[in-house]
């Protein structure tokens, strides 16, 4: 057999795998791209036909580093690669990682109903919390038994077309040789200098396209591979501080870095800080305007407090807010969260302890869910409690099996750990219990229509929360101190499952300051984020101590912006607009008015990106705290 007919048998062999696994991916392209058309009405059907080629291009790198090593023993030129039990074993290999991507792009594009973005490394962070997969395993039960019913079903058809016996004339020393360079390019995205990254496919046009172009494998791989940081240009961080309006340090090695001086003169006040998953600034009535009915507490204590009608979540993780509220460290593209970041930072529980109060930390969920212990350990509280601590006081339906707690049992159990201590503290809640899979409510929270992803099933978990927040705040106005306490209400991101194409309400949040008689009640319109919540507490509890953040103390600034990570992409919030950037260039701008003019447009792309290079730098440097 002549060399050229050996050369297209193996290509063929790798050829048909290639097709395949290209189909599974398309597939799922097309179907993000049906599913949502109030994310992509901008991409019309060229652009569609368009981003499938350019999808190709990251598909194919994905593939090549999947079939990689099966591809390279499935047609290795050894004997051995000719048997029939050895090439049934590879097979079936290859067969099994078809599988694992279906499951995966499935996984994906549930993902991306939440978050409007395929997963990224929030991929590592939650597979470390087996507890928390295995309850959304149980809510979607039924696809996965489907899944593994095809999975067996179209097991011999997959083998019978995909695997023939290589016979010994078709080994090619030159064959394995050409599929492995090619596969080598391809799995680099080509023969530019460096390998294609998810940045690169935001080149073409707008952040939607650049969202249909990628595929989760792609973005999950980039971004999880490891902790290292994302390439940024190189900048001069005193541009960067002008940019952003930043007064200099003292220190300039840490030009972050600020020191607050207690007044002896100044009352200390406790802080009681409330982060509800997921409550969108649309659900609140009194925020919103809207009547979903099922907030009547939570209005209640905004029309008595402070609130910021435009306060935006850094992130769209759980752990995107607490640390930003917890450390005024911003989550930013390609950087590690505050589980993983190992710089010296500041850490609001531990310098409220420096200052002698007390720190509690509660979480409605297992302690170890979502990394919650990790979290409360990395930003300093002493105290730290979850669902294992708190009995549970009402007969809910799903209490047996319930691993994401419940809002009312934990704030009791707080209140209850607050009882006889006379120093001052600083209590931190992480209030779960309308995480998904939503819980089957009884009567009065059972408003409308249950669901376990729906709408509904999220209003009557809100509905619940409410209650349960109400019952916090009643039963603490008969403590003694409760005229020297602050309540905050604020969340860890946004709902962006049911918020359409709205950049707005993909991040907007609540954030409700309650203290009668210390804070007059008052709507803002000032644009803020969780990050400035770090150095507004530390003014806020007149903390002495040295502390760094790139937010700002809200009481006392006139600058309005918010900067937000969206998986690869950051966005800013101003009075002036909205704009994306890909750290590259601009993928979009929505003025708020029709006159702004491209000084605007600059100005506003300016900022995010200082915000999120001198950020980049000073952790990268280790420079944002001095030791």
């Amino acid at each position: 057999m002549n060399q050229i007919k050996k050369i297209k048998f193996v290509f063929q062999e790798v050829l048909r795998l290639y097709l395949i696994f290209i189909f599974i991916f398309q597939i799922f392209r097309i179907t993000i791209y049906f599913s949502y058309p109030d994310l992509f009405n901008n991409l019309n059907f060229l652009k569609l036909v368009e981003s499938i080629f350019l999808g190709l291009r990251f598909d194919l790198a994905s593939i090549s580093v999947l079939l990689f090593i099966p591809i390279v023993l499935l047609i290795f030129p050894l004997r051995i690669a000719g048997n029939r039990l050895y090439r049934g074993f590879m097979a079936s290999v290859i067969y099994l990682e078809l599988v694992a991507v279906i499951i995966f792009l499935t996984s994906d594009y549930l993902y991306f109903s939440y978050v409007k973005r395929h997963i990224t490394n929030e991929l590592l962070f939650l597979l470390n919390d087996s507890k928390y997969l295995l309850t959304e395993a149980s809510a979607n039960l039924l696809p996965i038994i489907i899944i593994i019913f095809f999975t067996v079903l179209i097991y011999p058809i997959f083998l019978k077309h995909t695997y023939k016996r290589n016979p010994e004339g078709h080994r090619s020393v030159l064959s394995f040789i050409l599929i492995v360079l090619t596969m080598i390019v391809v799995g680099r995205g080509g023969f530019q200098m460096k390998p294609i990254a998810v940045i690169d496919a935001y080149q073409y046009g707008s952040a939607s396209q650049g969202h249909l172009i990628l595929n989760g494998i792609f973005t999950a791989s980039h971004f999880s591979i490891s902790s290292r940081f994302i390439e940024r240009t190189k900048g001069d961080e005193k541009t960067f501080l002008e940019i952003l309006n930043l007064p200099l340090s003292k220190n300039p090695n840490y030009p972050l870095e600020r020191i607050n001086v207690r007044s002896d003169m100044s009352p200390k006040k406790n802080v009681v800080l409330i982060m509800i998953e997921s409550l969108s600034f649309k659900y609140i009535d009194f925020l919103s305007g809207k009547n979903y009915g099922v907030t009547p507490n939570i209005d209640r204590i905004a029309s008595k407090g402070l609130v910021y009608e435009n306060f935006f979540a850094n992130g769209q993780r759980s752990v995107d807010g607490a640390q930003s509220i917890l450390t005024g460290i911003p989550p930013l593209p390609g950087m590690p969260d505050m589980t993983a970041l190992s710089v010296n930072y500041s850490r609001l529980g531990q310098l409220a302890r420096e200052n002698n109060y007390r720190t509690i930390f509660v979480t409605t969920t297992l302690r170890e869910s979502f990394s919650m212990d990790l979290i409360a350990g990395a930003a300093g509280f002493d105290e730290y409690y979850g669902l294992e601590d708190y009995p549970i006081l009402l007969n809910y339906i799903d209490a047996a099996d319930r691993r994401l707690g419940w809002d009312y049992d934990a704030l009791m159990y707080l209140l209850q750990k607050l009882e006889g201590k006379q120093s001052n503290y600083i209590a931190f809640v992480n209030a779960s219990s309308d995480h998904t899979p939503f819980a089957r409510m009884h009567d009065p929270f059972n408003r409308y229509k249950h669901g376990a992803d729906t709408e509904g099933g999220y209003l009557n978990m809100l509905n619940y929360t409410d209650w349960a927040v109400g019952e916090f705040i009643n039963k603490f106005s008969k403590r003694k101190d409760f005229g020297e306490t602050v309540f905050i209400i604020t969340a860890d991101h946004a709902l962006a499952h049911f918020q359409g194409a709205d950049p707005y309400g993909k991040f907007r949040i609540p954030l409700i300051i309650y203290s009668p008689g210390n804070i007059n009640p008052k709507k803002s319109k000032l644009f803020a984020s969780q990050i400035d919540l770090f150095p507004t507490l530390v003014k806020l509890l007149d903390l002495d101590g040295k502390y760094s953040t790139i937010g700002k103390n809200i009481f006392e600034t006139e600058q309005s912006f918010a900067v937000v990570k969206d998986g690869a992409l950051i966005e800013i919030f101003s009075k002036e607009g909205f704009l994306v950037h890909s750290l590259k260039k601009i993928l979009d701008y929505q003025p708020v008015n029709e006159l702004s003019d491209e000084l605007i447009q600059s100005q506003l792309a300016s900022k995010a990106v200082a915000f999120d290079h001198l950020t980049y730098l000073l952790l990268t440097q280790n420079r944002w705290l001095s030791p």
